[in-house]
């Protein structure tokens, strides 16, 4: 039976930043137009909670499933999930909170918990010693 563990990640910094920069706006945006109208309107109500429904949505939808065999992504709008065999993974670099590795000719970058690098650590090390 295949040991099968989720983990919250973020993409690499420059994607972090620019999606969170927009989920921001829309909070400033509720926001100007709050103080615009100098009272609290449905159209106010309506970009704080498309806010909070994207915050949420950036926290919690972005998981990785880990289990000895493969990483499977999920991302946030996008339906398809990123799935990359362990055997594929090349080059594999790792500080306290990301992991860099090569798949395929593609570099990816992910930020993790330090429970979730060490995971991955072990799976790619169990890995190696099956082979």
């Amino acid at each position: 039976m295949e040991e099968e563990t989720r983990y919250f990640y973020q993409p690499n910094l420059t994607t972090t930043i620019i999606s969170w920069c927009w989920t921001f706006l829309i909070f400033i945006a509720g926001l100007v137009v709050w103080l615009e109208i100098t009272h609290f309107q449905w159209v106010t109500a309506l970009l704080f909670l498309i806010f909070i429904i994207v915050t949420l949505l950036g926290i919690f939808r972005r998981t990785v499933l880990i289990t000895p065999t493969k990483m499977v992504f999920s991302r946030v709008l996008q339906k398809d999930y990123l799935i990359i065999p362990l055997t594929d993974v090349r080059q594999p670099q790792f500080t306290k909170h990301t992991a860099n590795f090569t798949v395929n000719g593609e570099v990816f970058d992910f930020a993790f918990s330090n429970k979730a690098i060490r995971r991955l650590k072990l799976a790619l090390a169990n890995l190696q010693e099956a082979q």
